[in-house]
């Protein structure tokens, strides 16, 4: 995909927008899809534009990093009656600062898909900036009474938990990456068949960038007012899979959990697989105080043998989620004014006597603008040369962010 065809397609979006044909609505409504409509089509575009200022260092007395990013983002999406929905939505990113001056493996990671067809490009590139555009939806759905098929780059999301999620063989969040609201989708296709209003199964396939194929269904229905699924397939034509997730609650409280077994199909009749488990909690009190705490075992952690660096900015696949074996995450948010909302998360990795704390303040300007001051500081313990003492190693960010939404 060259940067020719990245900014026809940014163009084409906001186009598609602004000249919206004769009878048809930005903004997808019961009124749209009437028959009093003169066109069965309806168009809608939304979106948000960033500014966000960060820094960060190793040692608070030595070299600072700065860097500043423009982040746009474009979702368009036309409807077709109450049949069919396509979708193409855009990121664009301009970036400078002094994380590129060490040389050009940081740039070249905003250029790294990990699907099948990459539609990532780094428009312009230079020693201090670049300018990324990368499609990561684009998509044609279909629906016909109870069956849903869809077809593209989308996101499958078959988690239950709010911060690990072992069910997730598609798609892996990075919870330190809150930038990126919407997260990674894949190159796929999905079939969905409601045969209650409580019930779902799916079978769901998708290509990675290596163009393995990841298979899988899933069937998912309530009993005893839990939401419980159940799921197998084939990861990256490499591993066997099955997993179990529920989500409900105890006297109020949400209690979710999920688990996942991994074995690779070249030693079946070994004890190699990999077991994941996540245990998750949440209450909202009277006062709207909000607290999770959550907890996941990962047999084969990222582990490091650098930095966190490394683990920070490296890629997740959903046997390697995590800086340590055992993780707990406890987190809690609380509105001081309808305007001004602050939260505190801590997490807690026991195997490299490590931790990390994210402090946020969150200022909501108007409607569709907010202001935000976000810090994330992580210290652990690394066996930087094998055979050595592991030695301690922080890392700290800072970011203010300015947020805009259309």
């Amino acid at each position: 995909m060259n940067y020719h065809r990245t900014i026809l397609i940014n163009v084409l979006c906001i186009y598609l927008f602004i000249y919206p044909k004769p009878g048809s609505s930005q903004n997808t409504t019961s009124d749209t899809l009437s028959s009093d409509n003169k066109s069965p089509f309806s168009y809608e575009l939304r979106g948000y534009i960033s500014n966000m200022q960060s820094v960060s260092f190793t040692d608070v007395k030595g070299n600072w990093v700065a860097d500043n990013l423009f982040h746009n983002r474009l979702n368009f999406f036309m409807y077709y009656r109450e049949n069919f929905t396509a979708s193409l939505q855009l990121r664009n990113r301009f970036m400078y600062g002094q994380s590129f001056l060490p040389g050009p493996d940081y740039a070249s990671s905003f250029d790294n898909e990990s699907n099948f067809l990459d539609l990532s490009v780094n428009i312009f590139e230079e020693r201090s900036f670049l300018l990324n555009s990368s499609l990561d939806r684009a998509y044609l759905q279909f629906t016909a009474g109870k069956f849903v098929f869809t077809g593209g780059r989308q996101r499958i999301n078959w988690g239950q938990a709010l911060v690990w999620n072992p069910n997730d063989v598609f798609n892996v969040q990075n919870f330190f990456d809150f930038d990126y609201m919407e997260k990674q989708g894949s190159d796929a296709i999905r079939m969905q068949y409601y045969p209650g209003y409580t019930s779902t199964a799916e079978l769901a396939a998708k290509l990675d960038k290596d163009g393995k194929m990841t298979i899988a269904a899933l069937y998912r229905f309530n009993k005893w007012s839990y939401d419980v699924q159940f799921l197998g397939g084939l990861l990256s034509e490499e591993d066997l899979f099955a997993g179990l997730g529920w989500s409900g609650d105890i006297k109020g409280a949400g209690f979710r959990g999920e688990f996942s077994y991994f074995h690779p199909l070249e030693h079946s009749r070994d004890t190699s697989g990999i077991f994941l488990g996540t245990l998750s909690a949440d209450y909202t009190f009277s006062n709207s105080l909000y607290i999770q705490a959550e907890c996941l075992y990962n047999k084969k952690p990222g582990g490091a043998s650098g930095n966190f660096y490394e683990l920070y900015q490296g890629s997740l696949d959903v046997k390697n989620m995590a800086f340590s074996e055992w993780n707990a995450l406890v987190q809690a948010s609380y509105p001081l004014t309808p305007l001004i909302n602050i939260s505190l998360a801590g997490m807690y990795l026991p195997e490299m006597d490590g931790y990390y704390m994210g402090p946020n303040l969150q200022y909501s300007l108007k409607d569709n603008a907010e202001l935000s001051l976000i810090f994330q500081v992580f210290s652990g313990r690394f066996s930087l040369v094998p055979g050595l003492p592991a030695q301690r190693t922080d890392l700290f960010f800072g970011f203010l962010r300015y947020r805009f939404s259309f």
